[in-house]
């Protein structure tokens, strides 16, 4: 891991652990019985987006470029013939994140994404034939497609 990761990974933990001024006016909330072994922590919303926008960028990096599996479909046409279709070679090469944000919940944190954009290439190919005709048609050719995630 590059130096430069691990020292934005550390400066972000430790943001974590920095009230913000409405947390700490509150803190009188979280005094601990004597009687009682108690741990507090107060995570900031600028930590916790440092921590999301970083989680964002490495899994993005490190899904990147990603190889779809072959995708082929036949279907038959009652009384005219079948189409068979296939997307070969099916590469996502490029995903940028607009818009994110974390959410603090009953079961945990949760990020979510919207507004991303993905840019793929891939092959494609079809053929028709029918018992009409004993001639096959078909063609073939690339693309490529963005893709945008807008929830």
């Amino acid at each position: 891991m590059a130096p430069a990761t691990i020292l934005y990974m550390l400066i972000g933990i430790a943001s974590l652990f920095i009230p913000s001024p409405t947390q700490s006016q509150t803190q009188s909330h979280f005094q601990p019985n004597t009687d009682e072994a108690f741990t507090a922590i107060v995570i900031s919303q600028r930590g916790l987006d440092f921590v999301k926008d970083l989680l964002i960028e490495k899994a993005v990096s490190s899904i990147v470029p990603l190889q779809l599996p072959k995708i082929e479909k036949s279907i038959k046409i009652p009384f005219v013939g079948s189409v068979d279709m296939v997307l070969s070679d099916t590469t996502i090469y490029q995903i940028n994140v607009s818009e994110s944000y974390a959410k603090l919940g009953d079961a945990g944190v949760s990020i979510i994404v919207s507004g991303a954009t993905c840019n793929l290439s891939m092959n494609w190919y079809y053929s028709y034939s029918t018992w009409l005709l004993p001639v096959e048609i078909s063609d073939r050719g690339s693309a490529s497609v963005q893709v945008l995630l807008k929830f």
